[in-house]
């Protein structure tokens, strides 16, 4: 062969191979040649100082961007933007230029025409590197405008207690009461009405008008604290007052009930006819239980009284054995309370109207074995003389009639006839001015309910080494004497009960509470004024 030939035969076996690693190289690093995807990365800083990266990919044929709405919160909450980049254009990638070596010639002469330099592939102005679009400076995620936090609704102050309308004033109205004034505030309801403490009463009153109250049963120069306690219709108070009243000395006699006419304020005048049969009667009913003759101001064998007012609570008396045909509503204090004893008494008296209720067998909120109404201040008995008919005691009196208080014992003098008790009464036998009887004798030397005795007016009772009490008991006895109204298990004249004064008044007017011997009384020197038949 040519030698000639041959190196220009190796000159082109050379050519092919180094464009042959050329192209090997080109379609290994051209992304052109595969249509795999170049992804370009950026990154910036934004204004704030954050970070923010950009990614954008190309493929062979186009380059896409593409961003979506900012999604709107809901308002009152922190609108969070999540920034939408501006797409930045994906730049057309550029291969790096391909640069084939000069061989050198093969055949010294002629100059051999080099391999056409492939047209040197403009190296790419490796276009300033794209200054990336600057990643969107990620809009600053705006501090989110802090929804307002909504102003909190101020728990509304509790409405303040209405001022009333007055003031609450206490003035006294003798040595045994006081009175309680308020001009009620519109929102009041009810009022509760408490005495050193004790609640003494416990009514429903209209608001806006004026309350008058009197409270009974207080002892003279004495102070007392009252609070008095306004409640709107849903029981809450409105108003809470107090004051204090200090009751004057007493001055004349203590006040009695009923009129001045009524058989127990009578004094028995001067020589007085005598029955008859007085001396027996005397020994039968009187002398053969002189033994256990007691004065009984307990809450046991007492009488229990109460006073209401015209604002007390009405209730309608309920009845549970004798003389029930007749509905009764009365008007009754909440410290009322009955005897402890068998027959439950209570008496309650209503000075506005003048009226009492007699109750045996009380029980409270209120029902009784039997319940009168009558007069306060009348004749004393529930029907006029002569006439027959129930009451809360045997004799058909009013049921306080004769009770012994402990002011008229303070005072030294009981103006009015007493009250009593024998075991041994006569059956089917009424004497005026009883209009009813349970006598249990057959015997007409037992006494006759209603029989008044009186102690021989000459008998000197001052002489007597007896106790304070036992005098002023023995007085009335010789002025006003006593009738007999109801059968007991002994001779017995009943005082009032302490138990609603809420105080032990019997104390205070020197007496023990407890039961007191009047054995010691004359018995002998007891008459019987004459018996007239009822």
């Amino acid at each position: 062969m040519d030698r000639r030939a041959g190196r220009g035969l190796v000159s082109v076996v050379l050519i092919l191979l180094a464009v042959g690693t050329v192209l090997l190289l080109v379609s290994g690093n051209n992304p052109f040649a595969t249509g795999g995807t170049v992804a370009l990365t950026t990154s910036t800083t934004s204004p704030n100082g954050s970070s923010a990266t950009v990614q954008a990919s190309a493929t062979a044929s186009k380059s896409t961007s593409t961003s979506g709405p900012v999604k709107n919160t809901p308002p009152g909450q922190a609108k969070k933007a999540t920034p939408t980049p501006t797409p930045t254009p994906t730049p057309t990638p550029t291969t790096s230029p391909i640069i084939l070596p000069t061989l050198p010639p093969i055949f010294p002469s002629p100059t051999p025409t080099p391999a056409p330099t492939a047209a040197p592939t403009p190296t790419p102005t490796a276009g300033p590197t794209p200054t990336p679009t600057p990643a969107p400076t990620a809009a600053p995620t705006p501090t989110p405008t802090p929804a307002p936090t909504p102003t909190p609704t101020p728990t509304p102050a509790p409405t303040p207690i209405p001022v009333p309308a007055g003031n609450l004033t206490t003035q006294p109205v003798n040595s045994s009461s006081a009175q309680i004034l308020w001009t009620l505030p519109g929102n009041a309801a009810r009022v509760q009405i408490f005495r050193n403490g004790r609640l003494i009463d416990d009514f429903p009153f209209p608001g806006g008008a004026a309350m008058v109250y009197t409270d009974y049963l207080l002892w003279q120069s004495t102070s007392y604290a009252y609070e008095v306690k306004l409640l709107d219709a849903g029981n809450a108070v409105v108003a809470d007052q107090t004051s204090s009243v200090t009751t004057p000395a007493q001055a004349g006699s203590f006040t009695r009930l009923y009129a001045s006419t009524s058989f127990w304020n009578t004094p028995i005048p001067a020589g007085p006819a005598i029955d008859p049969n007085s001396a027996a009667m005397i020994t039968a009913s009187l002398s053969n239980y002189a033994g256990s003759a007691n004065f009984a101001p307990t809450n046991d064998w007492g009488k229990a009284i109460a006073f209401a007012n015209a604002v007390s609570r009405l209730y309608t008396v309920g009845c549970t054995l004798y003389d029930c045909g007749t509905v009764i509503n009365f008007r009754i204090p909440s410290y009322a309370q009955p005897t402890t004893g068998s027959d439950h008494h209570l008496i309650v008296i209503n000075p506005s109207a003048n009226s009492e209720l007699d109750m045996w067998l009380a029980a409270p909120a209120w029902s009784a074995g039997s319940r009168y109404v009558s007069s306060s201040t009348g004749w004393g008995a529930l029907c006029p003389q002569g006439q027959h008919c129930g009451a809360a005691v045997a004799a058909g009196y009013n049921a306080f009639g004769g009770v012994v208080r402990p002011e008229e014992i303070a005072q030294g003098h009981i103006d009015h006839a007493l009250f009593f008790t024998t075991p041994y009464t006569r059956s089917g036998s009424i004497a005026c001015p009883a209009t009813h009887t349970d006598g249990v004798a057959n015997d007409p030397n037992a006494l006759p309910e209603g029989a008044r005795i009186q102690l021989d007016p000459a008998f000197n009772v001052d002489a007597q080494p007896w106790p304070r009490y036992e005098k002023v008991i023995a007085h009335a006895l010789q002025t006003y004497g006593a009738y007999l109204g109801d059968t007991g298990g002994s001779i017995s004249f009943p005082g009032e009960a302490n138990v609603n004064r809420g105080y032990d008044a019997w104390s205070l007017a020197g007496v023990s509470a407890s039961s007191q011997s009047l054995a010691s009384l004359p018995w002998s020197s007891f008459r019987v004024l004459q018996i007239q038949s009822c």
